[in-house]
C-alpha cells in the first residue's frame, strides 16, 4: 500500500533525534563562541600592552601613572562597601594616557565581561569631554617599588614606576580583568577590608569563572591564566604581584600595607601562598 507521509511514531523518533543532537551541539557552539570572545579579549589585551610599552618608550621607560593628576577633577558618586560616597575623581586615568597610542576605546571592553557596559570611576564624572571608559581592566602598580617615602604623595600616586623597577617584566602583572568601578588597584585597597567576596570584583566570567583572567605583563605580552598562578613565586623570590609573600617586611612595604593581596592569594590557593 502506498503511503503519502510519516507515521506519528516516525515523526516522534525524528524529533527525538533532533533534540538529542541539539542537546549535544548547543554546548559545543556556546564553547566555540566563548573561545572566540576570549581570543578577542586576548588580542585587545596585547594591543593595550603594546600601547603601554610605547608610552614607556616615550617617557624614559616610565610606565603611565594610574591616574592623570594633571587633569581636572570632579565630584562623583562612587560605590564603596556599605553604600555610596562622594569622592574627588580625576577625569583622566591610565586608559586615557594609553589610548593616545592605541586610539581605540573598544579595546577596553571585553565582550564576555558583564561589567563592560557599566562606566568605571572616571565615567562617573558628568559633562566630561574625555572618552568615557567602561569597566573591565585594572592597572596594578607595585607602588612600594617606586621612589618617595611610604605615605608621600609620590608613593601614593606611584610616580616613577618604570620598567627599571621590575625584576622580571615577563612575569610581572601589569593589567588584568575585573568588574570593579576602580580602574586601578593600589595601596588604598587595604582600607577596604570588606570590598567584596572573592570573585565578586575579579575576572570577567570567562567560561563561567571569575578565577581566570587575561593578564597583561610588564613586557607587553598577554596571556589567559588562572588568578592563582599570579600568587606563586615565579621570578626568584617574587610572585607576579612583585612581592615575596614569605617575607613580612616585603608584605607590609610601608603604611598602608598590602596584606590584602595575601588574603586574596590565600583564598585562591587555600594555603599560605609561599613554598
Amino acid at each position: 500500500m502506498r503511503r503519502d507521509g510519516f507515521t506519528l511514531i516516525e515523526l516522534l523518533v525524528v524529533i527525538a533525534i533532533i533534540a538529542i543532537l541539539a542537546a549535544i551541539l548547543f554546548p559545543v557552539f556556546a564553547q566555540a563562541r566563548e573561545s572566540a570572545r576570549l581570543t578577542t579579549c586576548t588580542s585587545n589585551a596585547r594591543q593595550i600592552g603594546l600601547g603601554m610599552m610605547m608610552y614607556a618608550d616615550d617617557y624614559d621607560e616610565i610606565l603611565p601613572p594610574r591616574r592623570d593628576e594633571s587633569a581636572p577633577t570632579c565630584q562623583a558618586q562612587i560605590w564603596q562597601p556599605g553604600g555610596t560616597d562622594t569622592w574627588t575623581v580625576f577625569r583622566r586615568n591610565w586608559k586615557h594616557l594609553v589610548n593616545a597610542y592605541v586610539k581605540n576605546t573598544d579595546l577596553y571592553r571585553c565582550p564576555t565581561n558583564p561589567a563592560a557596559r557599566i562606566g568605571d570611576e572616571q565615567a562617573s564624572c558628568a559633562n566630561t569631554p574625555e572618552p568615557r571608559f567602561m569597566r573591565g581592566y585594572f592597572y596594578y602598580h607595585a607602588f612600594f617599588r617606586v621612589g618617595g617615602a611610604p605615605g608621600s604623595s609620590e608613593w601614593w600616586a606611584g610616580r616613577g614606576y618604570g620598567l627599571r623597577n621590575i625584576e622580571s617584566p615577563a612575569n610581572t602583572l601589569l593589567v588584568a580583568e575585573n568588574k570593579d568601578v576602580y580602574p586601578d588597584y593600589g595601596p588604598w585597597m587595604s582600607f577596604f577590608a570588606n570590598w567584596g567576596a572573592i570573585g565578586s570584583n575579579w575576572g570577567a566570567k570567562h567560561r563561567g569563572s571569575d578565577r581566570h583572567s587575561t593578564i597583561i605583563f610588564a613586557d607587553g605580552h598577554a596571556k589567559y591564566l588562572p588568578y592563582e598562578r599570579t600568587c606563586t613565586q615565579s621570578a626568584g623570590t617574587l610572585n607576579m604581584w612583585q612581592y615575596n609573600p614569605c617575607n613580612p617586611n616585603d608584605i607590609t612595604g610601608g603604611n598602608p600595607d598590602i596584606r590584602w593581596l595575601n588574603t586574596f592569594c590565600y583564598t585562591l590557593m587555600n594555603r599560605i601562598p609561599c613554598p
